[in-house]
């Protein structure tokens, strides 16, 4: 595999916002790292949090966090991987070394905070990509595609991780609140757990594509036949005030609700309600190495299908606009 000295990709900064450059550097991997080669990688609603609203993971990075490519060289020591290789790459890119990673909580891992990939740390919005920490990628499946496996390191992992964390079991009734690009993946990764799945959303589209993807009922707002706690978890990939208090109010006493949406950046709660009830709130961050395994598994196996579209890297600006307007359903990965 040729490799070039130069590439181009998107740089983050904080004065100038999301740029296109032509000369940046392809690093040559050291002892314990490798090069991959980006085959496809996604856009997310995060970005926009970065780019607009002034979330902050750093300064003069690339960006974008949903990755999967080639292995294009390694370094010395590297034993798992060789040339060729394809994988997806675990975006909290954990330590490897603390209590969190060696406790297969990757994910929170706390030396990783500002260092993860495309939020802080080089992403694949480029056409080669430095792995430091080649512990944080997992193999794709034959049968995956790059542009599968690339929406389905967020995309799928962010709904898996939550649902998995609230213990949902074939006995579970849940509610989801939104069905877009997370939830519309939420629902089936819901039903590969055996779950009844209750669907609300504004959009038509949204709800249309919610049965087809196998919700059990769907909704634009929960009818008087539901009573309230009727749900033993309440799934907001919105998480707006609005939405937060529909998930209080329709959980069961000792329910869980998870405000996986980034929609507000604070919410409030009911106390009285909250102990009274002892339903639990917990939050849920992406995903660990070992989910985005069991991921790109069920996707393998055909139990998630995620709806996803393609399109050059360098059509980046056009599709975040389209994003900030609400243009599309499902994922976008571009192709480098």
């Amino acid at each position: 595999m040729s490799i070039p000295s130069s590439q181009y990709g998107f740089v983050f900064n904080k004065q100038s916002g999301l740029k296109l450059r032509n000369d940046l550097p392809v690093h040559k991997p050291k002892a314990g790292q490798l090069l991959l080669k980006v085959d496809a990688v996604g856009l997310c609603h995060s970005d926009l949090h970065v780019i607009y609203e002034g979330l902050d993971c750093g300064d003069n990075y690339v960006m974008g966090h949903e990755i999967a490519g080639t292995v294009a060289a390694v370094g010395d020591d590297v034993i798992n991987y060789k040339v060729g290789d394809r994988v997806a790459c675990v975006g909290p890119n954990g330590c490897g070394g603390c209590k969190y990673c060696r406790g297969a909580i990757d994910n929170v891992c706390k030396n990783a905070f500002g260092d993860w990939f495309g939020l802080g740390y080089d992403g694949g919005y480029q056409q080669y990509l430095l792995v430091t920490r080649p512990r944080n990628l997992s193999r794709i499946p034959d049968n995956v595609s790059a542009d599968v496996a690339a929406a389905s390191t967020d995309a799928v992992l962010t709904p898996y991780h939550a649902i998995k964390m609230a213990q949902v079991s074939p006995t579970s009734n849940i509610l989801l609140i939104g069905a877009g690009g997370l939830g519309g993946n939420a629902i089936q990764v819901a039903k590969a757990f055996g779950a009844k799945v209750t669907v609300l959303d504004k959009k038509k589209e949204a709800r249309d594509q919610a049965k087809k993807l196998g919700a059990d009922a769907v909704y634009e707002t929960l009818p008087e036949s539901i009573s309230p706690g009727s749900f033993s978890a309440c799934f907001d990939f919105v998480s707006v005030q609005a939405t937060f208090d529909v998930c209080q109010k329709y959980v069961e006493p000792k329910g869980v609700i998870m405000p996986v949406g980034l929609g507000a950046p604070n919410l409030s709660f009911n106390l009285g309600d909250l102990a009274l009830r002892e339903i639990r709130i917990l939050g849920s961050f992406w995903g660990t190495t070992n989910d985005l395994d069991d991921v790109l598994k069920l996707v393998s196996e055909g139990k998630v299908k995620p709806v996803v579209r393609s399109a050059k890297l360098k059509e980046l600006p056009e599709y975040i606009e389209k994003l900030r307007n609400n243009a599309y359903e499902g994922r976008v990965v571009f192709n480098p």
